[in-house]
């Protein structure tokens, strides 16, 4: 019995983080809502907060149901909290671009000089390669000299920092490396709140109860067992036993003894 206040304080504790980690998760989408739809009180951000708070509901009430046989309303449940989901995945994912396009926006913005002199030397290059077509000459001569002046000017500027070094170094296109990690953390957050309150919620069955000792019923004595064969005897026969019969039910019992008994 000592262990079952830390078992309930186990769990206890385990619907709470569940909990908490179910409103991280929610809170994250609801913070991209609000900045959309202009307040946090809005229609689509409170049904998201009833949806994620509903959906972890829904673990140990689909646990139950799951216990006592009543498995169609569980494959229900889990047909909603997928549904549900699903909807989260998409925010997540929305929140998740859009975080991208603001970031890459910033980097354009900060890189801008190199930009600006990649589109100069890509015009000049292109404006020559139209003039030399014709042949060499004099203005052929010139924008030449024009695109060496400003491939020499783009070498001067310092090109600007990456912000996908992981995308840089693996190859792999910037979008997956950003999105696929953030996505897992969303969907990390969700599972691990639903399995904690699954487990704070489900049935302790495991709990130690206290049982109580077995009460062991009275053996009746000797005496009282050749007694008892007596009378019935008596009652089947309509005679006592004698003293042979009564040791050839009772081999233990001495002739003095039985004796005794077959007068009482």
């Amino acid at each position: 019995m000592e262990s079952l206040p830390k078992y309930s304080c186990l769990r206890a504790v385990s619907i709470l983080g569940g909990l908490a980690l179910v409103g991280v998760a929610a809170y994250l989408n609801v913070s991209h809502a609000a900045e959309s739809e202009g307040s946090f009180y809005s229609p689509v951000c409170v049904a998201i907060v009833a949806l994620a708070f509903g959906s972890a509901l829904a673990v140990p009430v689909m646990c139950t149901l799951v216990r006592t046989g009543r498995k169609s309303l569980a494959l229900l449940a889990f047909a909603g909290l997928v549904a549900a989901e699903l909807y989260g995945l998409q925010l997540s994912a929305e929140r998740l671009l859009s975080a991208r396009e603001t970031r890459a926006q910033q980097v354009k913005t900060e890189g801008s000089p190199h930009q600006l002199a990649s589109e100069a030397l890509a015009l000049a290059t292109q404006e020559r390669k139209a003039e030399c077509a014709t042949g060499p000459g004099r203005k052929c001569k010139d924008l030449r000299d024009v695109e060496d002046a400003k491939r020499a000017a783009l070498g001067r500027i310092a090109v600007p920092k990456s912000h996908a070094l992981v995308a840089d170094f693996t190859g792999l296109p910037a979008w997956t490396v950003e999105i696929l990690p953030a996505m897992t953390f969303s969907v990390g957050l969700m599972v691990l709140g639903f399995v904690l309150i699954g487990f704070g919620g489900g049935h302790g069955s495991t709990e130690r109860k206290e049982e109580a000792p077995a009460v062991q019923e009275p053996i009746p004595d000797e005496r009282e067992r050749v007694v008892s064969w007596v009378r019935a005897y008596r009652r089947r026969h309509g005679r006592s036993p004698k003293i042979p019969e009564l040791q050839a039910a009772f081999p233990s019992v001495p002739k003095t003894t039985a004796w005794r008994r077959i007068s009482s």
